[in-house]
């Protein structure tokens, strides 16, 4: 038998928020999905919780199944809410099927938007924890956003249980001491070591922060340890976080680790803490320096590697998380600003700099002065851009249209979530320094698979002096500041899915 149950204006439970939740617009585009909790079955129902994550909107199910064919809901509640909401559920077999469509709206921004996310997912009859649907939007745009892989190893079949008992693998470990010879050199004095967890099959680097003599002077060393998570943009909002020190006069070294676990239950993940600390067995030789006099001094470990275990064999701190936030996004939040199709929805702008304008065949009459070409770097003006830098845009051959150029767009090294234009076109007034660029650009931070394409069209004017120089004939003029940027809004935005 096949069955699917639907609900239409779906009543929201006493702890549903009749207006929509801060940070509504962003967590709608990144997390649009909902918990399904508390679900039940009976001989003539199916009944369950409903909470849609991006809004807080809780509402919660009862769908009679005496009869075959389709049934409608009945809700838990009084009045129906104004956020339509259809559910399904096909208990034709094991595991059962449920299925969201839901329509809700967001003012928390400069621009109200309506949203309408769908999404299945499925679940076995004996399933007591909370059910996680995904959702793809369907409007403003389609998009399906993309999630994080997670902190690494919280999947890993038997993180948990080998958690249990922590240990860790050191390698790779270095000493150096090489003390300065009076004023005419900097002391040196560094300490490396490669950190293993065979729970998680996780590896931190850590070494001195700061630069320079990395070590406190005559005390512990307080190393910097990362691993992947500093090398990728999608590890979510649970980084695994590692501790460390170094004691160059005892040969002291702790350390303490923060990790993931979620192989047993996704919808009950877990935060866990340890420590652990040894006296390193260092076998170290020593060198008279070039000058001899001082002595450098150079140690590594012998064993090359040590093993670990907590401090007294004790068991790791465990805090038991929200469900499924492991593979969350990192949410929006002030200290990082708005990534791409934020920005481009609400407050779309370039960031200008690097300009330039070379003239060619110069000469002293100013009606004889020959053809220019201008080239400039631009860069999307959104709050979080990560690592990304501002790429070069020259100027192409001339348009059919009068007075425009095509831009020839530089190199951007691959970056795989550009914060520029694909395509563009420009006109450029060197009376007045008027910059006018019509451009399209894409944003894959939501959907590196189907990214959000917009256009339009920004309007500014180089307000800076430029210094020129002459050579064979050719002139080119820079901003005098060489780090001089400007900002542009975009105008006339249109938007939409590719």
């Amino acid at each position: 038998m096949r069955l699917f149950l639907v609900v239409v204006s779906a009543a929201v439970l006493v702890s549903a928020q009749d207006t929509p939740a801060p940070g509504c617009t962003a967590q709608s585009f990144s997390i649009p999905s909902w918990l399904l909790d508390n679900v039940a079955y009976t001989d003539n129902a199916v009944s369950f919780d409903v909470r849609n994550r991006a809004t807080n909107y809780t509402a919660s199910l009862v769908c009679e199944t005496a009869e075959a064919g389709v049934n409608a809901c009945s809700i838990d509640g009084e009045a129906s809410s104004d956020d339509p909401l259809e559910a399904s559920v096909d208990t034709t077999e094991d595991p059962t099927v449920f299925s969201l469509t839901q329509s809700w709206s967001c003012d928390d921004r400069e621009k109200n938007l309506t949203f309408t996310a769908t999404g299945t997912a499925s679940a076995s009859l004996n399933y007591t924890s909370p059910l996680l649907i995904r959702g793809s939007l369907t409007a403003p745009i389609t998009i399906t956003p993309s999630y994080p892989t997670g902190p690494t190893g919280h999947n890993t079949p038997g993180c948990t249980s080998r958690s249990n008992s922590p240990s860790w693998t050191l390698t790779t470990i270095h000493y150096t001491d090489e003390p300065a010879v009076g004023n005419s050199s900097v002391a040196y004095e560094n300490f490396n070591v490669l950190i293993t967890n065979p729970a998680i099959a996780y590896q931190a680097s850590c070494m001195p922060g700061g630069g320079g003599n990395g070590l406190d002077d005559g005390g512990v060393a307080h190393l910097t340890c990362a691993g992947a998570e500093f090398q990728s943009g999608f590890m979510g909002a649970y980084p695994i976080a590692t501790k460390a020190g170094f004691d160059p006069v005892e040969k002291g070294f702790w350390l303490e680790q923060t990790w993931f676990c979620d192989d047993e239950d996704a919808a009950r993940p877990i935060q866990l803490t340890s420590s652990a600390s040894t006296t390193l067995p260092l076998t170290c030789t020593t060198s008279p320096d070039p000058t001899n006099q001082t002595t450098n001094t150079y140690c590594v470990s012998d064993p090359p590697t040590i093993t670990l275990t907590a401090d007294n064999n004790t068991h790791p701190n465990i805090t038991t998380l929200p469900p499924y936030v492991l593979t969350d996004p990192l949410p929006i939040s002030p200290s990082r600003g708005d990534g791409c199709t934020l920005t481009s929805l609400f407050e779309p702008g370039w960031v200008f700099s690097a300009f330039q304008s070379v003239t060619t065949n110069t000469t002293t009459k100013d009606s004889e002065k020959g053809e220019e070409t201008v080239s400039f770097e631009i860069i999307l003006a959104a709050q979080d851009i990560g690592f990304q830098y501002p790429i070069p845009i020259y100027q192409g051959s001339a348009s059919e249209e009068e007075g425009w150029w095509a831009c020839e767009i530089g190199a951007d090294g691959g970056n795989g979530l550009p914060l520029w234009p694909y395509e563009c076109r420009f006109k450029w007034d060197g009376e007045t320094k008027g910059l006018v660029v019509d451009a399209k650009w894409e944003c894959k931070d939501l959907d590196l698979e189907h990214p959000v394409r917009f256009s339009g069209i920004s309007t500014s004017v180089v307000n800076s002096t430029l210094t020129c120089e002459t050579v064979d004939g050719q002139s080119t003029c820079s901003t005098t500041d060489p780090g001089y940027s400007w900002s542009a809004p975009i105008e006339d935005v249109t938007w939409g899915a590719e």
